[in-house]
């Protein structure tokens, strides 16, 4: 097997985008090169390996997973019958239930975490909270909206989450890691609403900056694992939706960054969390190795039986389980990049093979050591992480896990993590032309 190159990744997305162009005539003909040059200009890396600003958002919404224009856009798709737009929403709706639906109690002040998914507010009510606003698009029923304003108001005055220990026994930490995005896309999502007021969202901005904020970024700083790479995702989503704001984020030692400031540094911790590093903790397996040249991930792979050295997965336990679980907080880091116009975590490969995103996905889907030892995906927890990945890379093994184009297309809705409805937010039908994602700058 050819080694997989940044310049690789490039040309195979390239050329799967340009070939049907040469077989189609006419009108066809014109419309498949206007999405080619399209598609070609998002790979045209300067540089800083900056992705070009093809479209952008519209209205003030800054987009994470999703904005609400290109959920306007399903919705038009849905109404049509278009598949898998139409299974998605009817999905996500379904999820959403009505307008005020919450089976998950009220919060407020002092929390403490007793396990996965604690509180249950946080925690359960994440993938929800995320459904209604992405409802509140879809049906235009501002009631959706009203209903994820309170909620989101309501984690203000909650404090605590195991106070000042900072360590992987503080459950909190990986929690407010994984759960909070779901929190922050929806406000993001809700951003224009009416009933949204600037008060409102600067309580919610100063709630992140102060007490979550040196939670997931003691993560992000010091574990090299899954915690590490959620915690990086959610400090950068966290510094993202306080750009502007003039709010500064808090540390764990009381020091304090801007905004633009803190997302650098998030970054910084996740490239260097893939590629490995000696100053994180790597706990597991004591080797500052991170996605290893041919995809595995050590520290956890030694979470189960193919341990740190392993060269596939032996058995589909916890180092089959916390690969992909790694992947969802990377995952969500390089969409936020991405849409801010830096593709350098979906690109990302050092000279000697090392921190590719693509190569740790395939190293489950199509092993470069032994093809025959390759693994499915966890597709009922998993299967957003393919979806969002398949969008940038189109590669043939996600394909065939998704069920791209038969009649058993998956359709991805919530994890027991952080990455939920990978197909409403970034599937499209087959033939169809890629569109490009919105934009906006990071923070400044």
């Amino acid at each position: 097997m050819k080694s997989i190159t940044k310049t690789r990744i490039i040309r195979s997305i390239m050329h799967r985008v340009l070939w049907p162009m040469r077989v189609s005539q006419g009108a066809g003909r014109r419309s498949a090169l206007v999405a080619a040059v399209c598609f070609l200009g998002m790979f045209a890396f300067t540089t800083a390996d900056a992705l070009a600003v093809l479209d952008t958002v519209t209205g003030n919404s800054r987009g994470y997973m999703t904005t609400p224009q290109e959920l306007v856009a399903v919705a038009q798709k849905a109404a049509k019958g278009l598949q898998p737009y139409k299974a998605a929403k009817d999905q996500v709706l379904s999820f959403a239930g009505s307008p005020t639906s919450w089976p998950y109690g009220a919060i407020s002040g002092l929390q403490s975490c007793s396990g996965t998914l604690s509180p249950s507010y946080i925690g359960n009510g994440a993938p929800l909270i995320f459904a209604k606003a992405m409802a509140y698009h879809l049906t235009a029923n501002s009631q959706y909206a009203s209903f994820v304003r309170s909620k989101i108001m309501d984690l203000t005055d909650t404090y605590g989450y195991g106070g000042t220990s900072y360590s992987g026994g503080n459950q909190c930490i990986l929690n407010l890691s994984w759960y909070i995005p779901s929190w922050i896309m929806a406000a993001d999502l809700i951003r224009d609403y009416s009933g949204f007021s600037l008060s409102d969202r600067q309580t919610f901005q100063h709630w992140l900056a102060f007490e979550i904020y040196k939670k997931v970024d003691w993560a992000s700083d010091t574990r090299s694992n899954n915690w590490g790479s959620a915690g990086s995702a959610t400090a950068a989503m966290i510094a993202d939706y306080l750009s502007g704001s003039g709010i500064l984020l808090t540390d764990r030692y009381g020091s304090q960054q801007t905004p633009a400031q803190a997302y650098a540094q998030a970054k910084q911790r996740q490239l260097d969390r893939m590629k490995g590093n000696t100053y994180m903790d790597n706990y597991n397996c004591h080797q500052g190795v991170g996605f290893r040249a041919d995809g595995g991930v050590p520290e956890e792979l030694a979470r189960g039986t193919t341990t740190c050295s392993g060269q596939w997965i032996k058995a589909l336990d916890s180092s089959w389980m916390y690969t992909m679980t790694h992947l969802q907080g990377t995952m969500v880091h390089a969409e936020l990049l991405l849409r801010r116009g830096d593709p350098s975590l979906y690109t990302c490969i050092t000279s000697t093979g090392a921190g590719s995103i693509l190569k740790t996905i395939l190293f489950l889907l199509h092993n470069p050591n032994d093809p025959t030892k390759s693994v499915a995906w966890k597709m009922s927890n998993d299967g957003s992480t393919l979806e969002v990945a398949y969008r940038f890379y189109l590669n043939t093994y996600m394909a065939k896990q998704l069920g791209i184009g038969t009649g058993t297309r998956l359709i991805c809705g919530k994890s027991g993590q952080m990455l939920h409805f990978g197909t409403i937010t970034h599937c499209f039908a087959v033939g169809e032309a890629l569109s490009a994602l919105p934009t906006v700058p990071p923070p400044q």
